[in-house]
């Protein structure tokens, strides 16, 4: 794996200098090339590898997708993945380019018989959301399941979201747009998925779980060893969105899928929780005592007995900032 460089985060930046990309590859350029590696090192059987992603079964009939983009190729960027009933295939996540969607459509055909008949979005961010037109090939043309918060956002050209163009307004026009108060079950025959809404990454956050095979989908409510993007986060309600969350890992079987990194048993969630402990302690107590949230930020490191993390100052800063605006 080739090391991220500060040098390529200044090169990417542009794209959106506050979004999960470039967020994602400074955090990257402050770690070592090894824990680079860590962080998305394969833990499940692995049915097939690119240079941008690979494919893990994780479940039955279900698969996830792992992106990894520390090696350059940022055709996906974001974590997704596959589920297959008897009656139909849910993909999930839109990703960062056309062509990762469509490559995950393919390999939900070669792997199930079928291309993708649902598609679920978690949130309008760029690496998230701007692929979606890749589902839709002739003769195929899978229904995309979206909050309408979501569907705005990215379409609204904000600095985070997809680039607006005729495809992105081709792929958002049909869409069926799910509440977001109340779960949505998707039946695909022998098996049924929900699709639950949250908040806190951003206003309107989609995890898609699958009760009987104990497997979630939680988009970038959570985190793997990576410091989380708080450009557009309320903290208190994303750290009760990933407690949520934390609940069904505790079955011995159970796994989560997080929006960046490695899939996540019930111990790396208890350490992701630590960590936005830690870091609403420090805000807290900051704030308290009238200390600027640079400040505070400049001089919080992450808890060793948390495990590692990759974390720039930015992305620390970012975060308290975060805090203070709701504190405030």
């Amino acid at each position: 794996m080739a090391p991220s460089t500060r040098r390529e985060f200044l090169q990417h930046s542009a794209l959106a200098a506050t979004g999960c990309v470039a967020h994602v590859l400074l955090n990257a350029s402050c770690a070592p090339w090894q824990q680079q590696a860590r962080w998305t090192a394969p833990a499940n059987p692995v049915v097939t590898t690119t240079p941008f992603a690979r494919l893990e079964a994780i479940g039955p009939d279900a698969w996830a997708l792992i992106s990894t983009p520390l090696g350059g190729d940022r055709t996906t960027f974001a974590n997704g993945g596959i589920i297959a009933g008897r009656n139909g295939v849910l993909v999930f996540e839109g990703f960062y380019r056309r062509a990762g969607a469509e490559w995950l459509a393919q390999q939900a055909r070669a792997l199930t018989g079928r291309w993708p008949t649902h598609v679920a979005i978690s949130h309008y961010h760029v690496d998230h959301a701007s692929g979606v037109d890749g589902y839709t090939m002739p003769g195929a043309a899978p229904r995309v399941h979206i909050t309408d918060t979501t569907r705005q956002l990215a379409l609204s050209g904000a600095p985070v979201a997809p680039a607006r163009d005729a495809a992105l307004e081709r792929a958002y026009a049909d869409v069926v747009l799910v509440s977001s108060v109340n779960d949505t079950a998707i039946d695909l025959g022998n098996r049924t998925e929900v699709l639950r809404p949250f908040s806190g990454h951003t206003r309107s956050d989609l995890t898609v779980h699958d009760e009987d095979a104990a497997l979630t989908w939680a988009g970038d409510l959570v985190w793997y060893r990576m410091f989380p993007n708080f450009v557009d986060a309320t903290p208190t309600k994303l750290a009760a969105s990933a407690r949520v969350l934390a609940d069904p890992l505790r079955r011995a079987r159970a796994r989560l899928v997080p929006g960046h990194g490695a899939h996540i048993t019930h111990g790396g969630m208890l350490d992701y929780l630590g960590l936005l402990d830690s870091l609403e302690g420090a805000a807290r107590a900051g704030h308290a005592a009238g200390t600027p949230a640079a400040q505070v930020a400049a001089s919080y490191t992450v808890p060793a007995s948390l495990g590692e993390w990759m974390a720039s100052k930015v992305s620390v800063e970012r975060a308290m900032q975060a805090w203070y605006k709701e504190l405030a």
